[in-house]
């Protein structure tokens, strides 16, 4: 009886969205191991996202591949195993020179199958799906900046939150945006250094920052060189195009 190793994966990322969770993936695949009269060698999960090289389980499958560990794979789908051209390739080797079989519930390929070229336009279609997706995000990303709203993570002092046209907007942290007001305050006295003014804010005010913990070094000076807080941010990082914020400044 061939042997198969069950690969399931899963990302938290857009990519994602529709696919089924790696439980329901594990649960179908058993089913259909039974169906197709195939014995399980392991059941492998990963919860990465598969755009870019380096998944550390998906390699140790490969390798347990080359070694003869198995005879192939069982997946749910082809864009589980590949997203890039470097992993699709690793798959397609390995299929060529190790006569590495792969099943899916809707379909099986190997070498001496017929198949093997609608394969190649898988692995292709869900790298394209990506790459379209990248300049997607990225396109909305540039949009939400140009109409003044900082599209990453907000800066000490605010919050993100839904407004009522359901839009994610940047407003002020009831509980810290006073208490930065007054760490500027300090500053621009001239009279106190960032450290002095970070001991205060912790000692005297009580700051504590999202997670419980106390005002950091490194955030005390990201707030005195961000100038997000004087109303404007740059977007792209490192682009030097400059934006004006609908925020509070």
């Amino acid at each position: 009886m061939p042997t198969y190793f069950v690969y399931c994966r899963k990302s938290s990322e857009a990519e994602d969205r529709q696919i089924l969770s790696i439980d329901s993936q594990i649960s179908e695949l058993k089913r259909h191991a039974v169906k197709k009269g195939v014995k399980i060698a392991a059941v492998l999960t990963e919860a990465k996202s598969a755009k870019a090289p380096g998944r550390p389980v998906f390699n140790s499958m490969m390798e347990r591949l080359y070694r003869g560990e198995a005879d192939g794979i069982l997946c749910w789908k082809l864009d589980r195993l590949a997203r890039n051209p470097v992993d699709g390739g690793a798959i397609i080797w390995a299929m060529k020179e190790h006569g590495v079989k792969l099943i899916t519930p809707f379909q099986s390929y190997g070498q001496s199958e017929d198949n093997v070229v609608w394969m190649y336009l898988e692995f292709g279609m869900a790298q394209k799906y990506v790459d379209d997706l990248s300049i997607t995000v990225k396109r909305g990303l540039r949009a939400k900046a140009e109409s003044g709203w900082y599209p990453n993570l907000t800066a000490p002092g605010y919050v993100n939150r839904e407004n009522n046209e359901g839009r994610n907007v940047i407003a002020k942290d009831p509980k810290r945006f006073a208490l930065v007001r007054k760490c500027w305050d300090l500053m621009l006295t001239g009279n106190y250094t960032p450290s002095e003014i970070r001991e205060i804010a912790n000692a005297a005010w009580g700051f504590k920052t999202n997670r419980g913990n106390p005002l950091g070094r490194n955030t005390i000076y990201s707030i005195f060189s961000n100038s997000f807080y004087h109303g404007t941010y740059e977007y792209p990082r490192g682009s030097d195009v400059w934006h004006t914020g609908r925020h509070t400044p």
